[in-house]
Protein backbone atom coordinates (compact mmCIF):
# COMPACT_ATOMS: atom_id res chain seq x y z
CA UNK A 1 0.00 0.00 0.00
CA UNK A 2 2.66 2.13 0.71
CA UNK A 3 4.23 2.30 -2.66
CA UNK A 4 0.97 2.44 -4.25
CA UNK A 5 0.67 5.93 -2.40
CA UNK A 6 4.39 7.16 -3.07
CA UNK A 7 5.26 6.43 -6.55
CA UNK A 8 2.75 8.81 -7.93
CA UNK A 9 4.36 11.74 -6.02
CA UNK A 10 7.67 10.58 -6.85
CA UNK A 11 6.82 10.82 -10.54
CA UNK A 12 5.00 14.13 -9.59
CA UNK A 13 8.02 15.36 -8.42
CA UNK A 14 10.44 14.06 -10.88
CA UNK A 15 7.60 16.25 -13.62
CA UNK A 16 8.13 19.36 -11.76
CA UNK A 17 12.01 18.90 -11.46
CA UNK A 18 11.61 18.33 -15.15
CA UNK A 19 9.66 21.38 -16.13
CA UNK A 20 11.48 23.48 -13.73
CA UNK A 21 14.53 22.61 -16.04
CA UNK A 22 12.74 23.36 -19.13
CA UNK A 23 11.34 26.84 -17.76
CA UNK A 24 15.54 27.80 -16.85
CA UNK A 25 16.33 27.43 -20.38
CA UNK A 26 15.62 31.09 -21.61
CA UNK A 27 14.06 31.16 -24.43
CA UNK A 28 15.48 32.48 -27.49
CA UNK A 29 14.22 35.23 -29.76
CA UNK A 30 11.87 34.27 -33.11
CA UNK A 31 14.18 35.88 -35.56
CA UNK A 32 17.36 33.99 -33.59
CA UNK A 33 16.89 30.49 -36.26
CA UNK A 34 18.78 28.63 -35.91
CA UNK A 35 20.48 30.45 -32.96
CA UNK A 36 24.04 30.19 -31.25
CA UNK A 37 24.34 33.04 -29.58
CA UNK A 38 22.31 36.44 -28.31
CA UNK A 39 23.34 38.47 -26.18
CA UNK A 40 20.35 39.21 -24.81
CA UNK A 41 16.76 42.15 -24.67
CA UNK A 42 17.32 45.72 -24.48
CA UNK A 43 16.80 46.74 -20.58
CA UNK A 44 15.37 49.89 -20.07
CA UNK A 45 17.16 51.65 -17.30
CA UNK A 46 19.14 54.28 -16.44
CA UNK A 47 22.17 53.39 -17.46
CA UNK A 48 20.46 51.95 -21.13
CA UNK A 49 21.77 54.07 -24.21
CA UNK A 50 21.76 53.82 -28.20
CA UNK A 51 25.43 54.04 -29.82
CA UNK A 52 24.98 55.48 -33.27
CA UNK A 53 25.16 52.11 -35.99
CA UNK A 54 23.93 53.70 -39.42
CA UNK A 55 24.94 54.78 -42.82
CA UNK A 56 22.37 57.19 -43.92
CA UNK A 57 22.14 60.70 -45.03
CA UNK A 58 23.24 62.39 -41.88
CA UNK A 59 25.86 60.47 -40.43
CA UNK A 60 28.25 58.24 -43.67
CA UNK A 61 28.90 55.71 -41.71
CA UNK A 62 29.54 54.41 -37.97
CA UNK A 63 29.28 50.98 -36.88
CA UNK A 64 29.67 49.02 -33.51
CA UNK A 65 31.41 46.14 -33.29
CA UNK A 66 29.78 43.71 -30.89
CA UNK A 67 31.85 40.91 -29.25
CA UNK A 68 30.82 37.03 -28.81
CA UNK A 69 32.75 33.69 -27.65
CA UNK A 70 33.23 30.29 -29.72
CA UNK A 71 33.32 28.14 -27.12
CA UNK A 72 37.00 25.97 -26.72
CA UNK A 73 34.89 22.92 -27.57
CA UNK A 74 32.86 24.06 -30.35
CA UNK A 75 33.50 24.96 -34.08
CA UNK A 76 29.92 27.08 -35.31
CA UNK A 77 29.04 27.42 -38.81
CA UNK A 78 27.21 30.87 -38.87
CA UNK A 79 25.10 31.86 -41.33
CA UNK A 80 23.51 35.50 -39.97
CA UNK A 81 24.09 38.39 -37.78
CA UNK A 82 21.63 40.76 -36.22
CA UNK A 83 21.84 44.03 -34.03
CA UNK A 84 18.80 45.24 -32.44
CA UNK A 85 18.61 48.95 -33.53
CA UNK A 86 16.58 51.51 -31.92
CA UNK A 87 15.32 54.26 -35.02
CA UNK A 88 13.27 57.15 -35.93
CA UNK A 89 11.85 55.71 -39.11
CA UNK A 90 10.25 52.20 -39.78
CA UNK A 91 12.64 51.30 -43.24
CA UNK A 92 16.16 50.68 -44.68
CA UNK A 93 16.42 52.30 -48.13
CA UNK A 94 17.67 50.51 -49.81
CA UNK A 95 16.83 47.16 -47.63
CA UNK A 96 20.38 46.30 -47.45
CA UNK A 97 23.06 46.43 -44.62
CA UNK A 98 26.48 46.50 -44.27
CA UNK A 99 27.91 43.65 -41.90
CA UNK A 100 31.53 41.79 -40.64
CA UNK A 101 32.55 39.21 -38.58
CA UNK A 102 36.29 40.53 -36.88
CA UNK A 103 38.83 38.69 -34.77
CA UNK A 104 41.77 40.78 -33.02
CA UNK A 105 39.99 43.38 -32.44
CA UNK A 106 41.84 46.30 -29.95
CA UNK A 107 41.56 49.87 -28.83
CA UNK A 108 42.46 51.68 -32.33
CA UNK A 109 42.37 48.71 -34.58
CA UNK A 110 39.31 47.03 -35.87
CA UNK A 111 40.54 45.58 -39.05
CA UNK A 112 40.84 43.87 -41.59
CA UNK A 113 37.75 41.73 -40.99
CA UNK A 114 37.62 38.24 -41.19
CA UNK A 115 34.34 38.13 -43.55
CA UNK A 116 32.19 40.91 -44.82
CA UNK A 117 29.85 42.26 -47.27
CA UNK A 118 26.95 44.44 -47.98
CA UNK A 119 22.97 42.22 -48.70
CA UNK A 120 19.92 42.60 -48.19
CA UNK A 121 18.60 42.92 -44.83
CA UNK A 122 15.01 42.35 -42.99
CA UNK A 123 14.28 45.40 -40.60
CA UNK A 124 11.36 44.32 -38.08
CA UNK A 125 9.84 45.70 -34.58
CA UNK A 126 11.00 44.10 -31.54
CA UNK A 127 7.74 45.92 -29.72
CA UNK A 128 10.57 47.51 -27.60
CA UNK A 129 10.90 51.48 -27.07
CA UNK A 130 13.17 53.91 -25.87
CA UNK A 131 14.06 57.74 -26.21
CA UNK A 132 10.93 58.45 -27.83
CA UNK A 133 12.56 55.57 -31.11
CA UNK A 134 11.08 52.25 -31.72
CA UNK A 135 13.07 49.47 -31.47
CA UNK A 136 14.09 47.28 -34.81
CA UNK A 137 16.07 44.00 -35.51
CA UNK A 138 18.41 44.42 -38.64
CA UNK A 139 19.32 40.95 -39.82
CA UNK A 140 21.18 39.95 -42.75
CA UNK A 141 22.19 36.25 -44.17
CA UNK A 142 25.62 35.62 -45.02
CA UNK A 143 27.50 32.85 -46.95
CA UNK A 144 28.61 29.84 -44.62
CA UNK A 145 31.40 30.77 -42.79
CA UNK A 146 33.21 28.50 -40.43
CA UNK A 147 34.28 29.88 -36.84
CA UNK A 148 36.80 28.04 -34.57
CA UNK A 149 37.07 28.34 -31.07
CA UNK A 150 37.75 31.81 -29.69
CA UNK A 151 36.59 36.04 -29.97
CA UNK A 152 35.04 37.03 -32.99
CA UNK A 153 33.40 40.58 -33.31
CA UNK A 154 29.88 41.08 -35.39
CA UNK A 155 28.47 44.01 -37.28
CA UNK A 156 25.05 44.85 -39.24
CA UNK A 157 24.91 48.56 -39.98
CA UNK A 158 21.46 49.72 -41.29
CA UNK A 159 20.74 51.83 -44.72
CA UNK A 160 18.96 54.65 -45.05
CA UNK A 161 21.11 56.84 -48.26
CA UNK A 162 17.92 57.17 -50.60
CA UNK A 163 14.25 58.34 -50.74
CA UNK A 164 12.43 61.13 -48.80
CA UNK A 165 12.19 59.11 -45.85
CA UNK A 166 16.03 58.88 -45.10
CA UNK A 167 16.41 62.64 -45.05
CA UNK A 168 16.29 62.64 -41.25
CA UNK A 169 16.75 58.79 -40.18
CA UNK A 170 18.82 57.86 -37.38
CA UNK A 171 19.98 54.42 -35.85
CA UNK A 172 21.15 53.71 -32.59
CA UNK A 173 22.13 50.19 -31.46
CA UNK A 174 20.71 48.82 -27.99
CA UNK A 175 23.38 48.69 -25.65
CA UNK A 176 22.55 48.17 -21.76
CA UNK A 177 24.19 47.91 -18.16
CA UNK A 178 24.03 44.83 -15.84
CA UNK A 179 22.18 41.72 -16.38
CA UNK A 180 20.67 40.73 -19.76
CA UNK A 181 17.08 40.05 -20.37
CA UNK A 182 16.79 36.40 -22.19
CA UNK A 183 20.27 36.03 -23.39
CA UNK A 184 20.88 32.53 -25.60
CA UNK A 185 24.51 31.04 -26.14
CA UNK A 186 27.95 31.81 -24.51
CA UNK A 187 27.79 34.99 -22.37
CA UNK A 188 28.88 38.11 -24.14
CA UNK A 189 31.78 39.47 -22.98
CA UNK A 190 31.38 42.56 -20.61
CA UNK A 191 32.48 46.24 -22.04
CA UNK A 192 34.15 44.94 -24.95
CA UNK A 193 32.73 46.48 -27.57
CA UNK A 194 34.04 48.98 -30.25
CA UNK A 195 32.75 52.15 -31.99
CA UNK A 196 34.59 52.60 -35.56
CA UNK A 197 33.46 56.18 -37.14
CA UNK A 198 35.61 58.42 -39.34
CA UNK A 199 32.31 60.60 -39.14
CA UNK A 200 32.83 60.65 -35.16
CA UNK A 201 36.36 61.00 -35.28
CA UNK A 202 35.97 57.38 -33.76
CA UNK A 203 38.80 55.06 -35.01
CA UNK A 204 37.63 51.67 -33.09
CA UNK A 205 37.02 53.22 -29.67
CA UNK A 206 36.45 50.68 -26.54
CA UNK A 207 32.95 51.56 -25.31
CA UNK A 208 33.04 51.72 -21.44
CA UNK A 209 30.33 52.29 -19.19
CA UNK A 210 29.44 52.27 -15.66
CA UNK A 211 29.73 48.54 -15.15
CA UNK A 212 29.18 45.38 -17.37
CA UNK A 213 27.51 46.78 -20.38
CA UNK A 214 26.65 44.67 -23.57
CA UNK A 215 24.93 45.25 -27.16
CA UNK A 216 21.45 43.62 -28.08
CA UNK A 217 22.96 41.73 -31.52
CA UNK A 218 23.35 37.88 -32.14
CA UNK A 219 24.63 35.37 -34.76
CA UNK A 220 22.14 32.53 -36.81
CA UNK A 221 24.07 29.13 -37.24
CA UNK A 222 24.73 25.70 -36.25
CA UNK A 223 27.06 23.67 -34.50
CA UNK A 224 29.42 21.68 -36.28
CA UNK A 225 30.38 18.26 -35.37
CA UNK A 226 33.94 17.40 -34.49
CA UNK A 227 36.28 18.56 -37.59
CA UNK A 228 33.44 18.49 -40.12
CA UNK A 229 34.53 21.21 -42.71
CA UNK A 230 32.69 23.31 -45.04
CA UNK A 231 32.67 22.33 -48.65
CA UNK A 232 33.91 24.78 -51.49
CA UNK A 233 30.07 26.36 -51.79
CA UNK A 234 30.51 27.31 -47.86
CA UNK A 235 27.45 24.24 -46.78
Amino acid sequence: MTHRIFLPWVLLLLLQASALAQDAIPPKPGYCKPCLFYGGDYRNTSDSSGLANEEDMIVSKAEVLVPFDVPKTEQWKAIGLFTNDLSNVDVLDPQKAAWSISTGVTEGKCGPALVSGNGHATFKPTGRSEFGDKEYTTLVKIKAVQLQPGRYWLTTVPECTQGSGCTSARYFVSAFEGKPLDPFGPPEPCSKYYLDSKFFGANCVRVVGKGCSRVSAGVLGTKLAGNALLDADGK
